[in-house]
């Protein structure tokens, strides 16, 4: 008898240890109308959420980039570059000459590229250029695959900082 009694304490004792240690697993459910019912009320991410920090929700990337790029043909081109919060640009290059300096202003907008979020591309009035966006500066991207141009030559813009 004490034996048998031993033994069912032993064993309460046991499940319930068991049951203490298992995790709770989600249950299932019967009813398909149900199942979808519960997946329409979860919280869920939109599909094209990028997940993380990006230079678009982590830097201020709202400003003015100036900046000297090199040219062919002329002694150098003076880059302003204003990017505003609502995702528009202002792009003013100075083509600096002996002779005339000529002066191109776009005006345009840009969006951030989904595949590479510190990349930003100019719409068809910027050429579709694309410019890599870091902490207080914009540097120039190769246009077709938004890499780094592999040259010693300066393409970068500075932020002003006011």
């Amino acid at each position: 008898m004490k034996n048998t009694l031993l033994l069912v304490t032993v064993t309460i004792v046991a499940l319930g240890l068991t049951a203490c240690s298992k995790t709770q697993q989600p249950s299932t459910v019967e009813n398909p109308d149900q199942q979808t019912a519960m997946q329409n009320n979860a919280p869920s991410m939109p599909k094209n959420t990028t997940v993380g920090d990006t230079a678009e929700t982590s830097l201020d990337w709202a400003g003015e980039y100036k900046g000297t790029f090199p040219c062919a043909d002329c002694e150098g081109i003076n880059i302003e570059l204003e990017l505003h919060p609502d995702k528009t640009y202002e792009l003013k290059e100075e083509y600096i000459s002996d002779t005339k300096n000529t002066e191109v202003k776009t005006k345009g907008s840009f969006s951030f590229d989904p595949n590479q979020p510190s990349i930003i591309t100019l719409d068809e009035k910027g050429e579709n250029r694309k410019f890599f966006v870091g902490e207080n500066f914009v540097e120039v991207r190769d246009i077709q695959t938004g890499e780094k141009i592999n040259s010693s030559l300066n393409y970068k813009l500075v932020k002003e900082m006011n």
